[in-house]
């Protein structure tokens, strides 16, 4: 087997350069979608209301934000808000007939893209799910007033909420990349070293054994001959 065969055959695949590669594209590129993905999706949705309107709507546990939008498509049809918002009123009541708090914005927020614009206006709270009736009206009617609203579940909290997410999944992506990066990195390394080794040895000793480099073995020294003595002379003369 030849040394690029054994490589391959022991240490991991190139491939996991790639997925390193790839998992840390991602990883800078998932904050912005994310993020989008919370402040531009689902659209379809956000509840929507016409005012002067009146609707029944079933709204989750959960503080809520009331925008006032620039325009937007509201059964089928392009609405597009006229006038000013002001002397608007919005009330909401439960199934029991109690009236939930509507209060300004506490942090107002706005938002632009794909031609459409809007900016916070109320805020509200939520204490049980179930259907509520809200109500937008304007002090003084007027047929030259339209006042396009939507109503966005913690609006605010989950942008930031996202971001947050947005981050660590950042961070925890950038870390598994580096750490596939890295730990291929070495293993290869190591598994070419540990072949590289045995190839070597295999060549210097023919594949007979350890390599044994020149003059690490001592070779035996010649024993000095023995003088006999004159009574073994006589001995071998005698034989």
């Amino acid at each position: 087997m030849s040394l690029n065969q054994e490589i391959a055959r022991q240490a991991p695949g190139r491939f996991w350069y790639l997925v390193a590669l790839v998992l840390f594209i991602g990883s800078m590129l998932a904050p912005g979608v994310i993020v989008l993905l919370t402040v531009f999706g689902g659209g379809d949705n956000v509840l929507r209301l016409v005012a002067p309107e009146t609707k029944t709507l079933r709204l989750e546990r959960g503080t809520y934000s009331i925008f006032s939008d620039s325009r937007a498509v509201v059964d089928g049809e392009v609405v597009i808000s006229q006038g000013s918002i002001s002397g608007l009123r919005v009330t909401i009541r439960s199934a029991a007939g109690a009236e939930i708090p509507v209060v300004a914005s506490s942090v107002p927020s706005r938002y632009s893209y794909g031609g459409q614009s809007g900016f916070s206006i109320f805020e509200f709270r939520i204490p049980e799910t179930g259907n509520y009736s809200v109500s937008a009206t304007y002090r003084e009617a007027s047929n030259n007033q339209r006042g396009l609203l939507s109503i966005r579940k913690d609006f605010l909290g989950g942008l930031l909420g996202s971001i947050f997410a947005s981050v660590g999944v950042a961070l925890v992506g950038t870390f598994l990349a580096v750490f596939i990066f890295l730990r291929t990195l070495w293993r290869r390394a190591s598994v070419f070293r540990q072949v590289a080794v045995k190839a070597f040895t295999e060549q210097a000793t023919g594949g007979r054994g350890t390599y044994t480099p020149p003059g690490s073995v001592k070779r035996p020294q010649p024993q000095p001959a023995q003088n006999d003595s004159p009574v073994q002379h006589q001995y071998d003369r005698d034989k």
